[in-house]
């Protein structure tokens, strides 16, 4: 019900701040980019709230897609690539030889990568890059996004899938559902989502899912 006002607020605030309206001075088109920032960061926690309510209903379960995580992989990072390169971060992705067949949900996959690749973007420093690979382990397709970042301490990787939980990133605009929720799909998609990390040392986000035997 508020995400078409609010749509349509920073549909405006855009039009304003690009000045395809006519000519306006400097500080009125920050102002106008400051509305549709934070009108994108509402309608990305009303987004981050629905999905919580599904991820959390007792009936909720996913599709068992054929899919290859190597092609979700790169279809998650040329989404993402626009806000990666606004930062000068740069991408590394699966060579196309690469493959990780699985069975898990496409839509579901896509969105926890996108996630993954988000947080590694936003905390990463301006220059650096994040490594996005998939392997195959046992009975398992894993897609594995390591980013250059501040890393964790073992205390903070204890939290960082808690809900709400944004280990004092109070500045980022982010609701602190992201990882509780890509967690809860992978685990409703049978797998796991897992963090090896330590301070000063980057983080690796491990998605593990069911492998496709006949992949």
């Amino acid at each position: 019900m508020l995400k078409q006002p609010i749509a349509r607020i920073v549909a405006n605030a855009e039009t304003i701040r690009t000045r395809l309206a006519g000519p306006l001075p400097d500080a009125y088109a920050e102002y106008a980019g400051e509305i549709a920032g934070a009108g994108k960061l509402l309608l990305d926690l009303l987004d981050d709230m629905a999905d919580l309510e599904v991820v959390e209903a007792d009936s909720f379960s996913t599709t068992a897609d054929y899919i290859d995580l190597s092609d979700v992989a790169r279809q998650a990072a040329g989404i993402l690539g626009v806000r990666a390169r606004e930062k000068g971060i740069s991408i590394t992705t699966p060579a196309p030889a690469d493959s990780a067949p699985a069975l898990a949900e496409f839509r579901r996959v896509l969105q926890v990568l996108l996630n993954l690749i988000g947080n590694a973007i936003r905390y990463s420093p301006e220059g650096t890059s994040v490594d996005v690979r998939v392997d195959v382990n046992g009975d398992r397709a894993r897609a594995i996004v390591a980013d250059e970042g501040p890393g964790l301490s073992l205390e903070e990787q204890g939290r960082v899938f808690e809900k709400f939980e944004r280990l004092g990133r109070s500045g980022d605009g982010g609701s602190g559902l992201g990882l509780y929720i890509s967690r809860r799909l992978a685990r409703a998609m049978n797998g796991e989502l897992s963090i090896e990390s330590a301070p000063g040392q980057g983080a690796r986000f491990i998605l593990e899912v069911p492998l496709d035997p006949e992949g």
